[in-house]
Formats: structure tokens, C-alpha cells, sequence
């Protein structure tokens, strides 16, 4: 997978900026007692083996991996050692009767084609009342910035089509509106995603789509762009359509400063009543108007309007009414007829 726009009982009740990343993602998680899953941890495991039972899950087997970041900054001698390679067989499929607790993903839902049917399989591979647990980029804060957040309606289409790939359009819309953000000067009103310049070109896009329309396999781009509030409202609605089988287990909005936010879902049993149902959605709807209210990115300022020149004094309205009366030439006149006019002519002189 390409680079992301890079708890117990206890922990999960402190302030989200109290919190550690791993607290974030374990908060739903007991690694004393369970045992799970980790997909593409690369040579950055979330959960380290002498931490807990884990094992490590990859699109591609360890040598290939390491084959294939070579010069991508990573050193490869750290990569871990892959335990199910996931290049030809889904999670469940790869660990046959298998069950597990929990499924670590740090970003990685944004990479794959098909989110409803890969979260479907996440869920076949976990025990009763298994957490899958999810660190997803906040597109307000990389890359992504540009980008328009996605849609259920896209979810669906990728769901009912059972994609395996990316769309062109996904393709041309990560290489068009890629873009350098500087996530604390977003946070503090600094910039402005509006104002942002795309680091690639149009020409380079078309490129990329290109390729992508004629390759075989997959083609690593985000598919997905999503906010903490955006994400949630596309879980309602699919919970709404029976297409999201988990309840909200655990959530943290993008903390102030940060990219990412966090969300833990336990598995759904499949004898669910319909009361259930609904407590679930409206459950995912109240996390969604909270996070809604959560903090964002500040306004943009905007540099200080220029003043106009303050305009002249205004004349007294006696004096004013005065001069429009009388004018140069009938106090002229008037000067002439009548020497008394002068003192007159003192009183209106700066007017005249």
C-alpha cells in the first residue's frame, strides 16, 4: 500500500489530547487477552510481537515487500515479517477456520477499491464481538485537500459493482488535485485548501489514468476521501441498507494539529432485530453530529481590507446653503453696492 497522508477501559475515557496514537487505536482493544490482526504494518507495527499476540497481514509476502520499497525511505530490513500474504485471497479466506479478536488497519480502508465488501470479510475473520480498528487520513489535512469527500452513493456503486480497482476517475482525481499541505498552518487558518496549488499536472494525470486503463492489477491511489464527519454519515446510511454489519465501539476525531482519525467498530451478529438495528444507526447518527461540532480547521484569514481617505470636513449647512446662494458673481456685485458685504465675505472666505 502507498504511505498514508502520513486502550483500555481507562484510556478510552481521557481527553483525546491526552491520548497516544496507539491508545486512539487500541481503545476498544485488550491486547492481555485477545488476539488479532495487523494489515500492512510495513517496519511501523502498531502492535509489536513481545506486546501482544499479532499477526501481520500484506498484499504482498515479505520479500516482495521489501523488493519494492527499496529508495521509498523505508528501511526494508525493518519491514516485518509477513505472516498472511493477502496478494490472491482475502483476510478470512487466508486464515481458513481461523477466528480472531481484532483487526488493526492504519490507512488502508482509503486504499482499497471495494470498503463495504472488504469491512464484510474483516468481519468474517473475527470471533463474536470482534473489534476491527481503523486509522483513516482527515482529507481536510494531506494530500487529499482538494479532493471532494466521497459519497455513500460511490460506496454502493463500488459495492454493487464488486470492484477490484480503481476507478479512472479516482486515478485522475489523486494525480490532478494532489497537493503539499502543511497540516498545522490548515489547523490555524494559514491556508486555505481553496487556495492551495496542485504539485502535479493535468498532462500527468492523463498519464496515470492511461496506465491504470491498461494494467492488470491494482493501482495504488487513495479511492477514498473522507473527514471524520463524512465517514460517518456513509455508515449510517449503510447501516440503514444492511451493509455496514458493525456498531460503533469506539471514535476519536481528528485531534487539533493532527491528519488522522479513529474508528474501532465490534462485529454485528447476524440474528439482529430490527430495534437493533435502529439503536445501532442512531447510535452512528449522534457520533456523526458530534463529530460534526468537533474542532476543524480555523477560518482562513483574510488580509485587512483597505480604507478608503477619510472624506473632507463637511461645510456648516448654513455656510454651504450660503455659498450655493450667493456665489462669486452676485457677491461681487453686492460688494460693490453694498460696502457691509465684506464683513460677509470674512465669514465665507474659506468657502469661496
Amino acid at each position: 500500500m502507498m504511505a498514508g497522508c502520513e486502550k483500555d477501559e481507562e484510556s478510552s475515557m481521557l481527553p483525546v489530547q491526552m491520548k497516544s496514537r496507539q491508545e486512539r487505536l487500541l481503545g476498544a482493544i485488550h491486547l492481555s487477552t485477545m488476539e488479532g490482526v495487523e494489515i500492512g504494518p510495513l517496519a511501523s507495527p502498531i502492535v509489536t510481537r513481545d506486546a501482544g499476540r499479532i499477526l501481520y497481514a500484506d498484499h504482498a509476502s515479505t520479500e516482495v515487500l521489501r523488493r519494492k520499497y527499496v529508495g521509498h525511505g523505508w528501511d526494508t530490513a525493518a519491514i516485518v515479517d509477513v505472516d498472511v500474504d493477502l496478494s490472491s485471497r482475502t483476510l478470512s479466506r487466508a486464515l481458513g477456520d481461523r477466528r480472531v479478536d481484532f483487526v488493526l488497519a492504519s490507512h488502508v480502508i482509503e486504499h482499497v477499491p471495494d470498503p463495504v465488501s472488504w469491512l464484510g470479510d474483516l468481519r468474517e475473520a473475527l470471533r463474536p464481538g470482534g473489534i476491527v480498528s481503523l486509522a483513516i487520513p482527515d482529507k481536510r489535512f494531506c494530500f487529499d485537500a482538494k479532493r471532494p469527500e466521497s459519497t455513500p452513493g460511490e460506496l454502493v456503486d463500488a459495492f454493487l459493482s464488486r470492484r477490484a480497482a480503481p476507478t479512472v476517475k479516482q486515478v485522475f482525481d489523486f494525480w490532478a488535485c494532489y497537493c503539499q499541505v502543511d497540516a498545522q498552518a490548515m489547523w490555524s487558518g494559514a491556508i486555505d485548501a481553496e487556495r492551495l496549488s496542485c504539485s502535479g499536472t493535468l498532462q500527468n494525470a492523463l498519464q496515470k489514468s492511461q496506465e491504470a486503463v491498461k494494467a492488470t492489477g491494482y493501482t495504488d491511489v487513495h479511492c477514498w476521501v473522507f473527514t471524520p464527519r463524512s465517514f460517518l454519515e456513509a455508515a449510517v446510511t449503510l447501516a440503514e441498507l444492511g451493509m455496514f454489519p458493525f456498531q460503533l465501539a469506539d471514535f476519536a476525531s481528528t485531534p487539533p494539529g493532527d491528519i488522522e482519525f479513529f474508528v474501532s467498530l465490534r462485529r454485528v451478529e447476524s440474528d439482529e432485530s430490527e430495534s437493533e438495528r435502529a439503536l445501532r444507526v442512531q447510535s452512528l447518527r449522534a457520533a456523526a453530529l458530534e463529530a460534526a461540532s468537533a474542532p476543524g480547521p480555523a477560518r482562513p484569514t483574510e488580509p485587512p481590507a483597505s480604507r478608503p481617505p477619510e472624506p473632507p470636513a463637511s461645510r456648516p449647512p448654513e455656510l454651504a446653503e450660503a455659498t450655493l446662494r450667493l456665489g462669486r458673481p452676485l457677491y461681487h456685485a453686492l460688494a460693490q453696492a453694498w460696502p457691509g458685504v465684506r464683513t460677509l465675505r470674512d465669514r465665507l472666505r474659506p468657502w469661496l
